[in-house]
């Protein structure tokens, strides 16, 4: 049986409309647009007590790379870091949320392991969006990989056609 080429799986998360994008970026460096929420498909953890907020970010991030997983499967690829990216916070009162979610996955998730960033605004050396780790990390050639790919992926975000649309409704019932 032949190895599954290894990737990066990246979920972007456009807090200001409050939905997901899910890419992978191969060793080559290319960016592979996969699957795209529906705008607000984040708003449930709102009205949430923090806890819950957590939790529900957390099923719905993990179903999030369960079918990133499924679909680099059936294309030979396999994960071998998973990356979050945040364009900004998540809006709530504690200003905390973010945090949590990120520190959660990076404790948690070891195999693959996990990186968390948040879109500082700007751009940093060679014209590529500036990161600020919340948590994980990434080794040096993976840093570049991602850095080198986001521009696009963030420019891809508006053109919808480019990713396959997930209309999956969570199971998670909060409490």
């Amino acid at each position: 049986m032949a190895q599954k080429a290894p990737v990066m799986l990246l979920v972007l998360v456009e807090t200001a409309r409050l939905r997901w994008f899910l890419a992978a970026v191969d060793f080559d460096g290319r960016p592979i647009p996969l699957l795209r929420s529906e705008d607000g498909d984040l708003e449930r953890y709102r009205g949430l007590s923090f806890d819950e907020q957590v939790a529900f970010l957390r099923h719905r991030f993990c179903g999030v790379l369960q079918r990133g997983c499924d679909r680099l499967w059936g294309r030979d690829r396999k994960a071998c870091q998973f990356v979050f990216v945040f364009e900004g916070l998540l809006p709530e009162p504690t200003g905390r949320l973010t945090q949590a979610v990120a520190e959660h996955f990076a404790m948690w998730m070891l195999n693959p392991p996990v990186a968390v960033y948040n879109l500082a605004g700007g751009t940093g050396p060679g014209g590529a969006p500036r990161l600020e780790r919340l948590a994980g990390d990434l080794d040096g050639r993976l840093d570049g990989l991602l850095r080198n790919a986001l521009g696009g992926l963030l420019v891809a975000q508006e053109t919808p056609d480019a990713w396959e649309l997930s209309r999956k409704k969570s199971t998670w019932q909060g409490g």
